[in-house]
Parts: structure tokens; C-alpha cells; sequence
């Protein structure tokens, strides 16, 4: 019975000391786990490459501007009368008037060309002046005034209308309608000019006042080249 105790006593004693020594014994280090292997990023796909550039379109070609109407042709009306023709070279211009008139002598300096019916007292007349100016208008007066004082009467001759006119050759003419006051009686006269050259030339037919288109027959037959 002793020898029972006894043996229990020492396995007592064997497991305190076993205990003790598994207490005692260094604790085992903790284990780290092991870190993931690092993860590559993955490529990313090429991009697609890029459509070739469409070229710029050209600007269109400016509109052309449609050319101006041609200006309407001049229909020349045959004239009433046989004609003459007095043609100036050194100024370029040629008219036509009755060729029953008789050409005269120049009245006054700044006349190129005079001619008459031959009528009396007053005869109707044509007269072609030249003169430095810039107005037919102006010109046609200044050039009435002198004829009739080269005839001796004094008069001042006045403005009825004046205006713009297309010549038979297409041309662009000043007309100026004109009465005068002339042993006590009112004569008519008619005067198409045109400024060429620093100069008014200026064809001026009338006296008669019933014959008034003839007169603008006469002036507006002038031509310039």
C-alpha cells in the first residue's frame, strides 16, 4: 500500500516537472506569413492606331462676279436732212448738218466751225466752240454770248434745261437748252458739249424757235473719238 503511494506521488511529481518544462520552454516564433508574390500588371492592349488624317477640303474658288449688262445699243434715227459732215481731227469729233447751209467765216476765236441757212435778219446757224473749261454747260453760254457780240448786238443769253444725253456713238453728252432775247424777239437754240481733254467742246445750232428739233438733230449727230 505504501509502495501504491508512493508510485503516485512520483507520477504526480513527473507531471508537475513535465508541465514546468513545457512552461518554461521558449515560445516557438511566431511564423509571418508569406507575402503574395507580386502581381504584374497586365500590359494593357495597344491602342488602335490612328486613322490617317483627312486632308483639309480647299476653300472653293471665289464666285466670279457676273460681268455688267452691256449698255443698250444706240439706234441711230435717220436724219430729216441731206447731210454734210465737218470733221476736227485735232479734237476728235464730227457732226453732221444740212448740207444746203454754207459754211462762213469763224465769228470769234474760241469758233472752230460756223454755217447758215442764209436767212435774214437772222439767219439759223450751227457753231462748233472750243475753249478750255470743265462745264458745257457754262460753255454753251460764254460761246452764244460771244458769237452774238462778234455780230455787233449785245444779249445774255439764258439757261432753259440742261441734262445728259447718249451720242450715236455711245458716248454720254451734256445737252443745254438756251433762249436769248434778240432785236426784241426770244430765239431758241440747242447745245450738246462734251469736256475732253481739259476742254469743253461744245456743237450749239438755233435761232428759230419752231425748228428746234432740227437743231437737236444737228448737235446730237455729234461723234467723239
Amino acid at each position: 500500500m505504501l509502495k501504491n503511494k508512493s508510485f503516485v506521488i512520483v507520477s504526480i511529481l513527473v507531471l508537475v516537472l513535465a508541465l514546468v518544462a513545457v512552461a518554461c520552454a521558449p515560445a516557438a516564433p511566431a511564423t509571418t506569413p508569406a507575402a503574395p508574390p507580386a502581381t504584374t500588371p497586365a500590359t494593357p492592349p495597344a491602342a488602335p492606331p490612328a486613322p490617317p488624317e483627312t486632308p483639309a477640303t480647299p476653300p472653293a474658288p471665289p464666285a466670279e462676279t457676273p460681268a455688267p449688262p452691256a449698255p443698250p445699243a444706240v439706234v441711230e434715227k435717220p436724219l430729216s436732212f441731206e447731210t454734210a459732215t465737218f470733221t476736227d481731227d485735232v479734237n476728235g469729233i464730227s457732226f453732221q448738218y444740212p448740207k444746203s447751209w454754207k459754211i462762213a467765216a469763224k465769228p470769234y476765236e474760241n469758233a472752230i466751225f460756223y454755217a447758215n441757212d442764209g436767212g435774214t435778219p437772222l439767219p439759223n446757224l450751227v457753231f462748233v466752240d472750243v475753249r478750255p473749261s470743265t462745264s458745257v454747260k457754262d460753255s454753251a453760254v460764254a460761246g452764244l454770248r460771244d458769237f452774238i457780240a462778234a455780230k455787233g448786238v449785245q444779249a445774255d443769253p439764258k439757261v432753259d434745261a440742261t441734262g445728259e444725253v447718249t451720242l450715236p456713238d455711245g458716248s454720254k453728252a451734256t445737252e443745254v437748252a438756251i433762249s436769248v432775247t434778240v432785236l426784241f424777239q426770244t430765239k431758241k437754240g440747242y447745245a450738246i458739249g462734251v469736256i475732253k481733254d481739259g476742254k469743253s467742246i461744245v456743237v450749239s445750232a438755233g435761232i428759230d424757235p419752231g425748228k428746234m428739233d432740227l437743231f437737236k438733230e444737228i448737235a446730237q449727230s455729234l461723234r467723239v473719238k
